[in-house]
C-alpha cells in the first residue's frame, strides 16, 4: 500500500525501520567481523613467530647456562617421546636438575644418539614460556574484540541518532501545535520507514484538527447568527391588529432551520382604520438579509401608519433604501390595503415574484393577482414610480386574499417536486377553510423536513 506526501505525490513505502536497522547493523557487523578476523589472523601469525623466536632464544640461552653450570640429567625423569623434524625422536619432560648454582626447575629435551657410542643430545628450555604465550594471545584477542565492540557501538549510536533526530523534531512540532500554533507543520523529511509513515499520519491529523476547528468556529458563528436572527424576528412580530366586525386578519411566519432567508410579514392599521398587510423578501440571507428586512419593514411601517397609500408608502421606502443600501441589495414586497368601511382595496407589488391569491366568493373560484413593479432600493425613483402598478379590488363578504413570500412557491419536497402556484392555491384554500395552523401542518407535511428558507403569509378575509 502506497502513501501520499504533503504535496499530493504518491510515495512508495520502503523497508521498515526494524528491517533497515537490522540490515544495516548486520552488514556493518559482517564488515567489522571480517576485518577483525583478518587482523586477528595476522596478529596471531606475528605473535606465533615472535613466540617461536623467543622460545628458540630461551632454549639456547637455557641450554648454554645449564652446560656452563654442569647440569646433570636426573635418572628418574618422566619423558614423553614424539617425532621431530628429519626423522629424529625427541623426548621431553619437566625435571629439577642439580647445577653449580643449585637445583633448577627446567624442561629437558633429549634426542637419542644415532649410534650407541654417541651420548644423547640434551637441550633445556624455561618452564614459563607457555604463560608468556598465553599473555600475548590474550592481549591480541582483547584488542581485536574491543575494537570490534567499539566500532559496533559507534555504528549503533550513529544509527540511533539518525532515527531519533526526526522523532525529536516531530515531538517539538507536536508540542508547538498543542500550544496553539496550528500553522506549524510536522517535519519528517529525513525520516525513514515507520517514522516517515508516522510523520505523514501526524501531518494529516494536524490538517484534520485545523479543518475541524475551522468547521467548529464556522458552526458556532452560524449558530450564533441564527440565534441573533431568531431574536430579531421575535422582536419584529407583526402588529396586533383588531379588525372591525366582519373582518379577520392573520399572519404566519414559518421559520427556516438556521439563519433563514429573512422573509417577513406584517399587519398594520392606520388612524383612518384601513388595514394593510405586507409580505416581503430581502435579496440577501443571514445577517445582511435580516438588517435589510428590518430597514424595509421600518420604512414601510412608518409610511403606512402616517396614512400613505400603498404606492406612496412603497415610493418613500424605495427612495430611503436606494439612498442607504449598497449596490446590489434590494427587497421585494407586496402590500394589500383595505378600507373595512367600503371594502375597497389596493394591491401593490414591488418586484414580488409570488402572486397574491384571491378567493372570489361570488364567482366561486381562486384568482391570481400580480401587479407590476420593481424591487425596493433598485432604482432612485423615476423608473420605480413608472413601473409601479396599483391593482384596485372590491372585497365583498366571503372574499379573501392571501399574500405569500417567494420561498413558498419555490419550496420543494424531498423528491424534488416544487410546490408551485397550484400548491399555493391549495394552501390558501386550507387556510380559508381550516385556519392557518392547518395550512402550516399541510406545508410541513409536503416538505417532509424543516424548511430551508423562511416562509411568510398574510391573510385578509371578509366574513360579513
Amino acid at each position: 500500500m502506497s502513501e501520499r506526501t504533503n504535496d499530493g505525490e504518491r510515495r512508495k513505502p520502503g523497508p521498515g525501520l526494524a528491517a533497515r536497522f537490522t540490515l544495516g547493523l548486520g552488514m556493518v557487523s559482517v564488515v567489522l567481523a571480517a576485518a577483525a578476523a583478518w587482523i586477528l589472523l595476522r596478529s596471531l601469525d606475528t605473535v606465533q613467530d615472535d613466540l617461536v623466536e623467543d622460545a628458540r632464544r630461551g632454549m639456547a640461552a637455557e641450554t648454554a647456562w645449564m652446560n656452563e653450570n654442569g647440569a646433570q640429567i636426573p635418572e628418574d625423569i618422566v619423558a614423553l617421546e614424539g617425532a621431530g623434524p628429519r626423522g629424529k625422536r625427541v623426548q621431553s619432560g619437566d625435571a629439577t636438575v642439580t647445577t653449580a648454582q643449585g637445583a633448577v626447575a627446567t624442561r629437558i629435551y633429549t634426542v637419542p644418539g644415532s649410534a650407541p657410542e654417541l651420548a644423547p643430545a640434551a637441550f633445556y628450555a624455561p618452564r614459563d614460556s607457555g604463560a608468556r604465550a598465553s599473555a600475548h594471545l590474550l592481549l591480541v584477542v582483547v584488542l581485536v574484540i574491543g575494537t570490534l565492540v567499539l566500532a559496533t557501538v559507534i555504528v549503533g549510536a550513529w544509527t540511533a541518532r539518525r532515527i531519533a533526530a526526526p522523532l525529536n523534531e516531530m515531538v517539538e512540532d507536536v508540542l508547538a501545535i498543542s500550544r496553539g500554533r496550528l500553522d506549524r507543520r510536522i517535519r519528517g523529511a529525513n525520516a525513514v520507514g515507520e517514522v516517515a509513515h508516522l510523520a505523514t499520519a501526524m501531518e494529516r491529523m494536524v490538517a484534520d484538527l485545523v479543518e475541524g476547528q475551522e468547521t467548529e468556529r464556522a458552526l458556532v458563528a452560524s449558530q450564533a447568527e441564527a440565534e441573533h436572527l431568531r431574536a430579531l424576528r421575535r422582536n419584529l412580530r407583526p402588529m396586533k391588529v383588531a379588525p372591525p366586525s366582519g373582518w379577520s386578519v392573520e399572519t404566519r411566519l414559518v421559520e427556516a432551520e438556521g439563519a433563514g432567508s429573512g422573509d417577513f410579514s406584517d399587519a398594520l392599521r392606520d388612524e383612518r382604520g384601513r388595514i394593510t398587510l405586507v409580505v416581503g423578501a430581502p435579496a440577501a440571507e443571514g445577517m445582511p438579509g435580516a438588517l435589510l428586512m428590518a430597514m424595509t419593514r421600518a420604512y414601510l411601517r412608518s409610511a403606512v401608519l402616517a396614512g400613505a397609500d400603498p404606492a406612496v408608502a412603497c415610493d418613500a421606502a424605495n427612495a430611503a433604501l436606494n439612498r442607504d443600501l449598497t449596490r446590489g441589495l434590494y427587497c421585494s414586497a407586496m402590500l394589500l390595503q383595505a378600507d373595512p368601511a367600503s371594502g375597497a382595496a389596493a394591491l401593490v407589488s414591488t418586484g414580488h415574484r409570488t402572486p397574491a391569491v384571491r378567493w372570489d366568493a361570488a364567482a366561486g373560484r381562486w384568482k391570481r393577482l400580480q401587479p407590476n413593479g420593481i424591487a425596493l432600493g433598485f432604482d432612485e425613483g423615476p423608473v420605480f414610480r413608472k413601473a409601479l402598478e396599483t391593482l384596485h379590488l372590491d372585497i365583498r363578504p366571503g372574499d379573501a386574499v392571501l399574500l405569500a413570500s417567494p420561498s413558498v412557491v419555490a419550496a420543494a419536497a424531498r423528491n424534488g417536486r416544487e410546490l408551485g402556484e397550484g400548491g399555493l392555491a391549495t394552501l390558501a384554500k386550507i387556510a380559508l377553510e381550516d385556519g392557518m395552523d392547518a395550512m402550516e401542518q399541510k406545508l410541513r407535511a409536503f416538505l417532509g423536513a424543516k424548511p430551508q428558507a423562511d416562509m411568510a403569509f398574510a391573510l385578509l378575509r371578509r366574513t360579513a
